[in-house]
């Protein structure tokens, strides 16, 4: 399936309850274990794809917070794409205080990995928007926040 034929055929993300794994190797960054695109599951190969569509884990509830959350911007991949872009622009400001400091410091991000863990975060008619919080936070309180959560936990390659 290719970029606009995945885009197109997209439902709402209303209308999605679970996001199937799909393996396109190229389109995902080294280091990262999944990314969401317009109702899938983006992974690096097909083993990977299976695992995310066989079990519920806790990469797979991190990629279903960002389907939430795209509930929670009026329903909208299109809408959740530009914002999380924004968020991403002013969070680059911060590179020379943290490395990839666009995708850590992205309120979308922030709730996913504060949440991620939590199997239950999603439970049936619950929302994710904890982002908001987040993002009404200056971003020398994000950075705070982020450092913190690093004091406490060991940082993952994804982060590096």
């Amino acid at each position: 399936m290719n970029i606009l034929l995945m885009m197109l055929r997209a439902a709402r993300p209303s209308r999605i309850s679970d996001m199937q794994a799909v393996s396109k190797p190229r389109w995902i960054p080294k280091g990262y274990d999944g990314l969401t695109f317009f109702g899938h599951i983006i992974t690096h190969s097909i083993q990977e794809a299976e695992a995310f569509n066989k079990r519920f884990s806790y990469m797979k509830n991190h990629e279903m917070i960002h389907l939430y959350q795209a509930r929670s911007t009026h329903d909208s991949w299109l809408r959740f794409y530009w914002c999380y872009f924004v968020f991403w622009l002013k969070g680059c400001r911060y590179r020379k205080h943290l490395r990839n400091a666009g995708y850590l410091l992205n309120p979308f991000e922030m709730e996913a990995y504060a949440h991620m863990n939590d199997l239950n975060y999603l439970q049936p008619g619950g929302e994710a928007t904890g982002w908001k919080t987040y993002a009404h936070m200056p971003l020398e309180k994000r950075l705070e926040i982020y450092l913190e959560s690093k004091r406490q936990k060991p940082v993952s390659k994804a982060e590096l």
